[in-house]
């Protein structure tokens, strides 16, 4: 008989694991929180809390939890460095797995992975890039495939947070693999999903400098960056991403068609709540990227659990992420050295890439 809900899994309890923890709990219908797996005493406090009232069974060790008979899915929000180990355990085993970005940060590893992948094809790996999952851009991409705005050929894509003084950020930073493959390969992520999952780059470009964090000179990163990717074919991609925003998270695409534009969150409402008074008209801006993709974090992991239970093809595939680490890994080495990098027709890179 075909099973009515997946058990699922969720590893790491941070910020990201407890969203999609409480999403899974009481916005999935057809998902049942199976499972949470963290080692941080903090993370399993919360648990008890929050899940274990729940009937969720919690676990300190990943093993024990992906050996857990009834396991069908595991959602991976652990730290980066486990991402490819833990997924590629999960697989092995039969268990699907929806993997947090980057599945890894090392090509070489991510080739290997999707070799491994291919030997398990009844098993379903999905990358968590939440944006082809808000409705403004799954509405935006299915004009632009309507014909609404003819071919498209330029994407302008911009990611803007705002300024973070507390001193986290800089900790975080020093260890995300940089501006481009930790926030604007989401952006190059939503290029592949515009102008097709198969296009290749041609050459791209990237700079940036450092307006605030002045310690990230130590691991030769930037606070606000600038790249541009050009593809075979005649398309452009131009990327802008801040770390420094005074006013909350500006998130914001324009696709440029043959006969017409469509712009996407080009002013970050939080509402449509307008104040009209002696200063003009003010309106509150988005807080963070958190509250922008609130909802599509729900309708990810709704697409990702009937996939799982009706047997559909999952709504991205692991080559568009392969692609996607591809250009923002290349993206991310123009920044540090200034480069221009040329790929030839086949995508690879003719000068080093760092790979």
């Amino acid at each position: 008989m075909m099973k009515t809900k997946a058990n699922i899994g969720v590893v790491g309890l941070g910020r990201m694991g407890q969203r999609h923890a409480l999403n899974i709990l009481h916005h999935v219908p057809r998902a049942k929180l199976f499972a949470v797996c963290t080692p941080a005493p903090h993370e399993i406090e919360w648990a008890k809390t929050n899940l274990v009232p729940e009937g969720v069974h919690t676990f300190e060790c990943f093993d024990k939890m992906i050996d857990m008979p009834g396991l069908d899915a595991v959602v991976i929000a652990s730290p980066t460095e486990l991402h490819i180990t833990q997924t590629l355990a999960a697989i092995q085993l039969g268990i699907h797995v929806l993997c947090e970005k980057p599945i890894t940060r090392d090509m070489a590893k991510l080739r290997d992975f999707m070799e491994t992948a291919k030997q398990h094809p009844q098993t379903k790996v999905m990358v968590g890039f939440v944006r082809r999952f808000d409705e403004n851009y799954m509405d935006a991409i299915q004009k632009v495939k309507s014909g609404a705005v003819g071919e498209p050929i330029i994407v302008r894509s911009q990611g803007a947070e705002k300024l973070d003084k507390t001193g986290f950020f800089i900790e975080y930073a020093r260890q995300s693999g940089g501006i481009f493959i930790d926030t604007v390969v989401h952006d190059i992520d939503l290029t592949l999903s515009i102008l097709g999952e198969n296009i290749k780059p041609k050459a791209l470009w990237a700079t940036g400098i450092i307006a605030h964090h002045h310690e990230m000179k130590d691991f030769k990163d930037a606070d606000n960056a600038v790249g541009v990717v050009e593809f075979w074919g005649g398309r452009i991609a131009h990327y802008y991403h801040s770390r420094t925003t005074s006013h909350g998270y500006d998130n914001c695409t324009d696709i440029i068609g043959m006969t017409g534009k469509i712009s996407i969150n080009s002013v970050p409402h939080y509402n449509r709540v307008q104040v009209s008074n002696a200063s003009g008209i003010v309106q509150d801006c988005t807080p963070s990227w958190i509250d922008r993709y609130r909802e599509a974090f729900v309708t990810e992991l709704n697409e990702f659990t009937d996939a799982i239970l009706d047997n559909k093809e999952l709504p991205m595939r692991i080559s568009a992420a392969y692609t996607g680490l591809k250009i923002a890994t290349a993206l991310q080495k123009s920044l540090e050295t200034g480069q221009k990098i040329e790929f030839d027709e086949n995508g690879d890179s003719i000068i080093s890439d760092g790979r």
